[in-house]
């Protein structure tokens, strides 16, 4: 490889041409380049390339050129050091992104294409890019170019001048506020979702470049919605944004995955008082209709929801997009919330098993409910708690209060005084018959049916009674000194509160305990 590169350094334009295919083929699927740190191999390969892209008169050699340093830039060693204002200026014009004066439609070559494609890896790659490109006309030409955008323009070249608006405002988020506020770049990516989902009006079905082509803007647009605006000219925008939503998650595509995906994570960046939009009213045609609205978007990501719960692998990225979303959802819009809470909680009929034993939504999300991720724990917790109308007794009914206790604590739920409840009274949940044939045996702690238990403490006499009881007091108390456990009260604000002795809890026993008679709907 060093012979190579030198060879390529010294050629005349003849040899280079063929060199630069042979360096090509043989370092294609690279991503490192370790052996171009010696001599300065990598300066001077750059410093060829470079030379013969500033020449006008190489022109035929230009795309190979960009070829070979796309491949190179995978390499961020030293890359910060070969970037200059005057490279990423040379590559801005190769790429048509340098004259901000041209209003007409960009006939996209090999060589714009490859430019773009180069610049992706730059700014992903390059702290220094990431910089110097705000300062340039580079984000202005793109958001000129993508304003003209229709289904006739290059699919490479639309998909990678989006992907660099992507990278540029995930890695330097000054740039979110310019081509949102001053650039109006969420208005065009806006549109181009609107040409998508035309194109794919009759068969309900995106056909895979578009599926990545809209995954794309979906992502460019969440770094956008990071920065809020309140005007009114930002309203029908975003409820047009949201009907766009609405019909993707109605589309069929291969991606569907990832579609659904990027659009849990918009979801969760777009201002509440949008969501109307996502359940429209009702049509005949429609499966999915409750209370005369259309709930087929939210059934949609309900399903996406369930396949989530089935990860075993990163759950903080995989849950934590989808359960905000559904949090936002579902505490902004009050028929959200009913139709989402039928699907998860229904009424009660199946008090055999504990809530988190089975297959079904409720079973996926009570599991969590003790998972040693924090984050998801919690977040899966306030989602099933404003499905219960923030009600603990009927959160004790659908979780069991062992699965719930975590969170009851950490919000100061456990005491008497668990606060008023921002929802109407209006009941949702009548409950089923078996349910009630069975309530007095359901264990509110597993929130499930148990079989009567003898009492152990039957047949002995109060002296037995009572030395087993001091017995108990000493064993927890040892546990206590020995720092293996820690014995608490609830305190005032309704959270545990520790004690320096286990008879501590005596006096305070009868108010500890959870009433099982206060789980009214």
């Amino acid at each position: 490889m060093e012979v190579l590169v030198q060879k390529i350094i010294s050629d005349t334009a003849d040899e280079f041409s063929k060199d630069i295919v042979t360096f090509q083929e043989n370092c294609g699927s690279r991503t490192t380049f370790e052996e171009l740190n010696n001599n300065e191999l990598q300066e001077k390969l750059w410093e060829t390339l470079f030379q013969y892209l500033s020449d006008s008169t190489q022109s035929p050699l230009h795309y190979k050129c960009l070829s070979t340093l796309r491949i190179l830039s995978r390499d961020k060693t030293n890359l910060n050091e070969l970037v200059t204002d005057e490279r990423i200026n040379n590559i801005l014009n190769k790429a048509a992104l340098k004259d901000t004066e041209i209003d007409h439609k960009i006939l996209y070559t090999d060589v714009n294409i490859e430019s773009l494609k180069l610049l992706c890896n730059l700014i992903f790659n390059s702290t220094k890019t990431q910089q110097i490109l705000p300062t340039t006309s580079c984000l202005t030409c793109l958001i000129q170019h993508l304003k003209t955008y229709n289904s006739d323009f290059p699919y490479e070249a639309v998909l990678f001048s989006i992907r660099i608006i992507f990278l540029i405002t995930a890695l330097n988020s000054s740039t979110r506020q310019i081509v949102k506020s001053e650039l109006k770049g969420d208005e065009c990516l806006i549109k181009i979702l609107e040409s998508i989902c035309t194109q794919c009006e009759n068969d309900k079905t995106i056909q895979i470049d578009n599926a990545t082509l809209t995954c794309e803007v979906l992502k460019a647009l969440f770094n956008l919605y990071m920065v809020s605006d309140d005007t009114a000219e930002e309203e029908e925008k975003n409820k047009n944004l949201v009907l766009i939503l609405y019909k993707l998650l109605l589309c069929k595509c291969e991606k569907e995955d990832d579609l659904q995906s990027n659009i849990a994570n918009l979801l969760t960046v777009i201002p509440y008082q949008y969501y109307s939009t996502i359940i429209p009213p009702a049509e005949e045609k429609h499966k999915h209709v409750f209370q005369d609205v259309d709930m087929s978007a939210i059934s949609a990501l309900l399903k996406f929801l369930d396949g989530r719960l089935n990860c075993k692998d990163d759950l903080i990225g995989n849950l934590s997009p989808i359960v905000s979303a559904f949090i936002r959802l579902v505490k902004t819009e009050r028929l959200i919330r009913k139709y989402t809470r039928m699907q998860i909680l229904p009424p009660l009929k199946d008090v055999m098993q504990r809530p988190e034993e089975g297959t079904t939504l409720r079973a996926k999300l009570c599991k969590l409910l003790t998972s040693p991720i924090t984050e998801i724990r919690d977040l899966v917790a306030d989602f099933l708690f404003i499905l219960c109308k923030e009600n603990v007794a009927r959160m004790v009914k659908y979780t069991g209060y062992g699965n719930a206790a975590g969170m009851f604590a950490n919000k100061g739920l456990l005491g008497p005084n668990k606060g008023k409840s921002a929802y109407s009274s209006e009941s949702e949940d009548s409950e089923t018959e078996e349910y009630l044939q069975h309530k007095e045996q359901i264990n509110p702690v597993t929130g499930c049916f148990e079989h009567p238990k003898p009492n152990p403490l039957e047949g002995m006499s109060e002296e037995q009674k009572e030395y087993e009881a001091l017995q108990l007091v000493g064993l927890v108390d040892k546990l206590t000194r020995a720092g293996i456990v820690q014995p608490c009260r609830i305190g005032e604000d309704g959270k545990p509160k520790p004690i320096e002795h286990v008879l501590e809890l005596q006096e305070e026993l009868p108010k500890q305990q959870y009433r099982h008679d206060s789980d009214s709907d």
